[in-house]
């Protein structure tokens, strides 16, 4: 476990008392005229703010071992599938190279009676006095072609393709093993994250009160004003197209990982997707579920949603399918540089990738943020957007 992550079990008891202390000794020294004590006040105020600091924190962590989760059990699934198309794939095979042997045989064994098409096999016969077993071989096979109705390439082929079909299954099933060893790790890590921050969060809110929800709107209201100051940024600095097709002043370079990077490849905006109504529609979709309550792996209106849950259940209101995973989520739609968001895309975050919102316009995105909290309209973190995709 990282040093610097905060511990639930730290017990702060003067936190509420020296905040209260603090501010009633401001409040008094204020209305009598007798200098404030600053060291008081900012002690105060440097517990609450590490409170909020570590509360961030944790919610992080759960929030990226959430979905760390519920992508190893989405592979594991699809693993499982890939198994047992395998699995039939191997029947098949197997009946087939059966049935040719077969065939094979008994086209030999009538060449052998009649005669063949070589000439006499007397001599083949003969114990002791024909050729060694290798010769034998050749020579059945050699009859078996004459028929034209056996091919021993094909034979070889299906050997070969039920051989290789043996040896998938083996990785496959090893691969399962391995997932299934680490889904157990990644839901025991999951919960004692859950356990550390509930415990964290209940200590906080016992402890500093209306002090540290203050701290926190206090931190919403400056993010939420960054958020859409750097939101107009990038959107002025989509490069324009020049006459000759081109872009002006090169410096956006529109990476997979959405957003530029500058260096001199200049980027099209042509390749943009066109943003559409359905936007609109995705973003209504998800601002009628804020409030609902955050679930591990669910995705079922006015119930519950994880992040991958709400995002998938909104696109769908536009007609639009996701998959139910959030790195699946930005590897099958169309990826954009961060410069040209618009509402209705979906923001994705961390790498690798554990967590995706909706855009809603003006630095601001509509989430599932995770365990113990709600869907929420909160400020986008635009430093840490690792990708954005246009769905549809």
């Amino acid at each position: 476990m990282d040093a610097t992550r905060p511990r639930a079990g730290l017990k702060r008891p003067v936190f509420h008392v020296a905040f209260v202390v603090a501010s009633v000794s401001v409040a008094v020294a204020l209305a009598s005229g007798v200098p404030v004590v600053a060291d008081s006040v900012d002690d105060a105020r440097r517990r609450v703010q590490q409170m909020a600091d570590n509360l961030e924190a944790a919610e992080e962590e759960v929030d990226r071992l959430s979905e760390e989760l519920r992508i190893a059990e989405d592979d594991k699934a699809n693993l499982e599938i890939s198994i047992v198309a395998t699995e039939a794939e191997i029947v098949v095979k197997e009946s087939e190279v059966d049935a040719m042997r077969t065939d094979m045989s008994e086209i030999a064994v009538t060449a052998f009676v009649s005669g063949g098409r070589t000439g006499s096999i007397t001599g083949l016969l003969a114990p002791g006095a024909g050729p060694n077993d290798a010769v034998q071989k050749q020579a059945l096979t050699d009859m078996a072609l004459n028929t034209g109705l056996a091919d021993t390439d094909r034979l070889d082929s299906l050997i070969d393709d039920l051989d290789d079909l043996r040896k998938n299954l083996e990785r496959d099933r090893r691969r399962a093993e391995e997932l299934a060893s680490r889904i157990v790790d990644a839901r025991t890590d999951a919960e004692g994250e859950i356990e550390k921050y509930t415990a964290l969060k209940a200590t906080a809110e016992r402890e500093l009160g209306q002090a540290i929800v203050d701290e926190r709107n206090r931190r919403a209201r400056a993010a939420a004003a960054r958020a859409a100051e750097e939101a107009a940024r990038l959107a002025g600095s989509r490069p324009s197209t020049d006459s000759s097709g081109g872009t002006e002043g090169g410096s956006s370079t529109g990476s997979p990982a959405g957003g530029s990077s500058g260096g001199g490849r200049s980027f099209d905006p042509s390749t943009v997707p066109p943003s559409t109504s359905r936007g609109g529609i995705v973003v209504a979709a998800a601002r009628s579920q804020i409030g609902v309550r955050y679930k591990y792996a669910a995705a079922e209106e006015g119930v519950a949603f994880d992040c991958s849950g709400l995002t998938m259940w909104a696109w769908q209101q536009a007609g639009v399918y996701l998959p139910h995973q959030s790195r699946r989520q930005f590897n099958t739609s169309p990826q954009i540089p961060k410069e040209y968001a618009e509402p209705g895309d979906l923001l994705f975050f961390y790498n690798p990738i554990t967590h995706v919102g909706v855009y809603a316009g003006g630095g601001m995105m509509i989430d599932a943020p995770g365990v113990g909290r709600t869907v929420r309209l909160t400020p986008v973190s635009w430093g840490k957007v690792v990708g954005v995709t246009r769905p549809g």
